[in-house]
């Protein structure tokens, strides 16, 4: 699939998903005000229920009282008309038919200046800005207004948690789908990345056995064509040259392989005591004359003082090499390398710093994956095929050691190893 199809496929995905959230956002806030009006409805109606049986009560006792007493009966204050204690059995009664919240306080208050003049007992000593629920009690006393106010102080959340479940749901299924995306997202980023990694490896693999070839097809046309007189120099020079080339391309072949390995098989050390200073003194001035045309000028910075350390000889001066090479092949036409050491831990550390074309934070990130190499374009001035650094990272995860590394572009780059004095070989 072509990248700008897949492009494409991402942008209206996103917009898809954009708007999913935005109209489920939607429809959960509609939901939100709806059961906020349905609430409302229901507390309404439970008032009109209370005040409706209060005055039935009220009624009855009146009618009682004519027949018993044979005279009208004369109340001074609604509170002789409304029973406090008949009032918070209604309230509780109604409350509860209309699936209303429990916890709820409630007061008869005069209409014209909602001055309470009977509360609840769970009705708050410093008052209250909750918004009350009022019904007219008009019915009742109408010497003068007064009403009933009921209220529920946790109206939103009882709101709320009634529509949980959907709300719950709709989360869960945003989240689900969301991170599926993101994941699908990620991973064919990945992949593509991989993709990009492993054509770059087969162009630089390409390159780099090109040369050799080329190398010994030449030699062998000359081989063919020699005249009788020079015939045992020319074998002599060009079976040289052939052999050469030869073992060039078997130590990239083997070098491929060896990673191959590194993969599916566990990495077994055969730890020895060795001197890092007297091991750096070693490799790096056979290093510089090389792999590298040019003149390359060497730094050292001893200062550890304990440079024995317990670990397998072979694998750390890969470690070194490898380190060593990628220095000298990023660092242009003058090639300036500083090596130094410094007591560390329990162990030691070795510090690789050049002045070569440094690194991006965006390449940073990549420098210790299989097969990855800084970007050239259709250049391939540098060779090799990206495992040195991830090799030498390998090795020093096998030592139980480290490595990081910091850059910056044109400046330069300091690569930081550190390796303990001892190791724990595997069993």
């Amino acid at each position: 699939m072509r990248p700008s199809t897949v492009k494409i496929i991402i942008i209206v995905t996103s917009i898809a998903l954009l708007g999913l959230v935005f109209t489920q956002t939607f429809w959960i806030r509609e939901k939100i005000i709806l059961g906020q009006k349905q609430f409302d409805h229901r507390a309404d109606n439970a008032l009109m229920d209370v005040v409706g049986e209060l005055r039935d009560y009220a009624d009855s006792t009146a009618r009682q009282g004519k027949i018993r007493h044979m005279q009208r009966v004369r109340y001074d204050h609604i509170l002789d008309v409304v029973d406090t204690s008949l009032l918070e059995v209604l309230v509780k009664k109604y409350t509860d038919y209309h699936r209303l919240d429990n916890r709820y306080y409630y007061s008869i208050a005069k209409s014209s200046n909602d001055s309470a003049i009977f509360r609840s007992a769970e009705y708050p000593a410093e008052g209250t800005a909750v918004k009350p629920y009022k019904a007219c009690l008009s019915c009742l006393w109408k010497e003068e207004y007064f009403h009933l106010a009921l209220f529920f102080p946790d109206k939103n959340k009882t709101v709320f948690l009634e529509s949980g479940i959907w709300l719950g749901l709709t989360f869960m299924f945003l989240s689900v789908i969301t991170f599926s995306f993101a994941f699908i997202i990620i991973t064919y980023l990945r992949q593509k990345k991989l993709s990009e990694m492993k054509n770059d490896f087969i162009n630089n693999m390409t390159h780099e056995f090109k040369t050799p070839i080329s190398t010994i097809a030449l030699a062998a046309e000359v081989l063919m064509k020699g005249g009788p007189r020079s015939i045992a120099e020319r074998i002599k020079k060009y079976s040289k040259i052939i052999y050469d080339e030869n073992e060039r391309m078997r130590l990239q072949v083997e070098r491929v392989l060896q990673m191959a390995q590194m993969d599916h098989q566990e990495i077994r050390l055969n730890p020895a005591e060795i001197d890092i200073h007297n091991l750096l003194g070693t490799i790096i001035p056979n290093l510089c004359l090389e792999k590298s045309e040019k003149e390359v000028r060497v730094k050292y910075n001893l200062a550890a003082t304990k440079p024995l350390i317990l670990a397998d000889e072979m694998y750390v001066t890969s470690v070194i090499t490898n380190i060593t090479e990628n220095a000298i092949k990023y660092s242009g036409d003058n090639p300036e390398i500083t090596i130094a050491t410094a007591d560390h831990k329990e162990g030691i550390m070795i510090s690789f710093i050049d002045k070569g074309v440094g690194m991006s934070r965006d390449i940073l990130r990549y420098i210790f994956d299989k097969f990855y190499r800084v970007h050239t374009g259709n250049v391939h001035n540098v060779k090799g095929f990206g495992l040195g650094l991830y090799y030498a990272k390998t090795m020093i995860d096998a030592h139980r050691g480290s490595i990081s590394v910091t850059s910056e572009l044109n400046k330069g780059s300091r690569f930081d190893v550190y390796l303990p004095g001892t190791i724990n070989t595997r069993e």
